[in-house]
């Protein structure tokens, strides 16, 4: 994703409550289990990927301490 479609992507959001986030985030892994087994497109599961290592990120610093831990324990394996 590249700089400036990730920036706008981040402003609406974060601009979202945390339970929306969370569920956003939810929603995206949900595509990436999908995609990888139904995509014969390998960059689709790579984007999604990238895309939910951006989420975690915007996410994880207004979370619980218990709900960032695992956030980031979550974006250090996709990574």
């Amino acid at each position: 994703m590249d700089k400036e479609k990730r920036e706008k992507l981040r402003e609406r959001f974060t601009r979202d409550p945390l339970p929306r986030r969370l569920g956003g985030l939810a929603a995206t892994f949900g595509r990436i289990a999908s995609s990888a087994r139904k995509s014969s497109d390998p960059m689709i599961v790579t984007n999604l990927l990238d895309e939910a290592k951006h989420l975690i990120e915007w996410t994880a610093a207004d979370a619980e301490p218990e709900t960032a831990a695992e956030l980031v324990r979550i974006q250090t394996m996709i990574s």
